[in-house]
């Protein structure tokens, strides 16, 4: 089952997955007392937790996804992209930075890379993204 939940929900799950060597203070970031956070429940347990984040230019990004490493590979991570994309809408642009390691997961999702790889945090990342739908109307002749 996928629940929004608050912030202090997916805090733990977030700071136990990305960073479990760092305080719960440091799975914070900047926006999330204004994003959008779902969870993915599994018999009750919280297994799988993402963010989204409105960006200045009218789309959604995805952050701070994380799923419990005895969970990762069932599909909850999928579920709950699949979920968020449900909830914007076609005509949102969607996009992550990924680890390059998660390419082709983001990929089987009708997700494309752009732009050049970058380091973050000691990690290779590249920005991944589903643009906008857009439907062009003619008018009959």
């Amino acid at each position: 089952m996928i629940r929004t939940i608050d912030i202090q929900t997916a805090l733990p799950l977030r700071q136990s997955v990305l960073w479990p060597d760092r305080p719960l203070s440091h799975a914070r970031v900047p926006g999330d007392e204004n994003a959008l956070h779902l969870g993915v429940y599994d018999q009750g347990e919280l297994v799988c937790v993402g963010s989204l984040f409105p960006d200045a230019r009218g789309g959604m990004q995805l952050r701070k996804l994380a799923t419990l490493p005895d969970k990762q590979g069932k599909g909850y991570g999928r579920a709950l992209i699949t979920a968020m994309l449900e909830r914007i809408g076609p005509n949102t642009r969607f996009w992550c930075d990924a680890r390059v390691s998660a390419i082709g997961f983001y990929e089987t999702l009708g997700m494309t890379a752009i732009g050049d790889p970058f380091m973050k945090n000691g990690r290779p990342y590249r920005k991944m993204e589903r643009p906008p739908i857009s439907v062009e109307i003619t008018q009959p002749d």
